[in-house]
Formats: C-alpha cells, sequence, structure tokens
C-alpha cells in the first residue's frame, strides 16, 4: 500500500461502551431525549439480546398519601399532592424505566441464578411445556420453593455492594439534578383554590393558605427521595427477576 493510500485510511473510532451508557441515560433522565433512549435500547438489543421489555411503572398514589400526611396541617394537601404528582410524573416515569431496563439486562446477564432457575424449571416442567411456555415463574406466588429462591436473589442484590454504591450515586444524582429542581419552584406550579369562608359574613369565599414554607418544601424534597429509592429499588427486583425468567425460556426457543 503507497503513501498516499495509507493517508487516506478511515480512522477506526474506539466507543467506550460505559461512557456511552451513561451519557445516553443521562440525556434521556435529564433531558427527556427519546431518541438517547432508542440508542440505548439498541444497544442492550445487540450487547445482551435483550427482548420483549414489558416495564411496569409504579403508581404516584402512594406518594400522593404520603405528601397529604406529611401536609396534614395544611389547607389545600390535597390539591397540592395532586400538583406535585403531575409536575414530577414524567421524571418519575422515566427512571423506573431506567431502573426496568438495567435491572432486566443484569438479569438476562446472570448465568449462574439462570442455570439454577432452569434446574428449578425443569421440576415443574417437561421440556416440551417450556418450548411452549409464554412465561415461566414471572408472576408465580404460590410455589415455596420459587418464592425461596426469589427471595435469595433479592437477598444477593442487596449484598452487592457495587450494586448498592451505584445505585445510591443514581438517585441521588437524579433527585439533584432534575427534582429538587421542580420542589424548589413547587409554589409557582400550585392551582389555586378557592374556599367556602364560613368566619365571615361578607366575604363568602377565600383563597385557600396552600403557599409552602422553605421547610415544607425541604421535607417534601426529602420524601420524595425516599419515595423514588424505595419504588425505582422495587422496580429494578421486578425487572432482574423477569430477565432471569426470560433467559430460560430463551433457551427453548
Amino acid at each position: 500500500m503507497s503513501s498516499m493510500e495509507k493517508a487516506y485510511q478511515p480512522k477506526k473510532i474506539e466507543y467506550n461502551y460505559a461512557e456511552l451508557k451513561a451519557s445516553l441515560l443521562r440525556r434521556f433522565l435529564y433531558k427527556g431525549d427519546s431518541e438517547a433512549l432508542q440508542i440505548l435500547l439498541n444497544l442492550y438489543k445487540i450487547d445482551e439480546s435483550i427482548e420483549n421489555i414489558f416495564p411496569s411503572y409504579v403508581s404516584l398514589k402512594s406518594l400522593r398519601k404520603d405528601i397529604e400526611g406529611f401536609l396534614y396541617y395544611k389547607e389545600g394537601k390535597e390539591l397540592i399532592a395532586a400538583n406535585l404528582s403531575q409536575l414530577i410524573h414524567d421524571d418519575i416515569n422515566r427512571f423506573e424505566l431506567i431502573m426496568y431496563l438495567e435491572g432486566y439486562r443484569r438479569g438476562m446477564s446472570a448465568c449462574k441464578e439462570v442455570n439454577e432457575l432452569e434446574i428449578l424449571a425443569l421440576k415443574y416442567f417437561t421440556v416440551p411445556e417450556l418450548y411452549n411456555r409464554k412465561s415461566l415463574f414471572h408472576y408465580d406466588r404460590n410455589l415455596e420453593e420459587i418464592g425461596r429462591f426469589r427471595r435469595w436473589v433479592t437477598c444477593n442484590i442487596h449484598n452487592d455492594v457495587s450494586f448498592t454504591k451505584n445505585y445510591v450515586d443514581q438517585v441521588s444524582w437524579y433527585n439533584r439534578r432534575v427534582l429538587k429542581k421542580k420542589i424548589k419552584h413547587l409554589n409557582t406550579h400550585l392551582d389555586r383554590q378557592i374556599m367556602i369562608n364560613y368566619d365571615s359574613k361578607e366575604d363568602h369565599y377565600r383563597e385557600s393558605d396552600s403557599h409552602l414554607s422553605t421547610k415544607e418544601l425541604y421535607g417534601l424534597s426529602k420524601k420524595l427521595y425516599r419515595f423514588l429509592h424505595r419504588d425505582a429499588l422495587k422496580i429494578y427486583h421486578r425487572a432482574y427477576w423477569n430477565g432471569l425468567n426470560d433467559q430460560v425460556l430463551k433457551r427453548y426457543r
């Protein structure tokens, strides 16, 4: 090859998978970039052969109840809780989706646990039955042996120091960069609520005192962080379990 031909050879671009994934995650979480999510899904499918992902979002009803309980003394607490839930609904769903994808991917690639689950599956199903099944133990809560195995899997996740640190870092980062900012400016998003004024014969109606103090906003921020930490972890566990089950079934397709 001549020197001129060498000069026109295209340079190979090397990508760091971890850095690329982190960048796409943050673009989706922080900016709501749907294209970043699609690229991320493609990367997962290519590298980990993930198929049939069905995320299931945690309802914000429990958060609304927590907020109402925290602001039990506040007028219009129901409306405040509804406004906050509406404000952060998409943000929470995005984070839960990412946690589901990560848990599913990890479950699909956990060879040791997949092998052990396959051994259990063969105790309850024949090989032809496994070929024809669309689900395994995804939603089964009646078999005691499967329940013990699932609890053991969950315990292993909790005992994984690397996962725990990474998970806490992700929740803290998202809370700091996205949710805290919205809580700080929550007062500007609160709807006005008109109430009957029983204490005055002249003014029959008055506006409720729904303005939140700095202390109340801080308390709401802490409560939201705890909610996100708890419920996103539940979604990760569910996704991990689904990934294990899908990988077992994939061996018979």
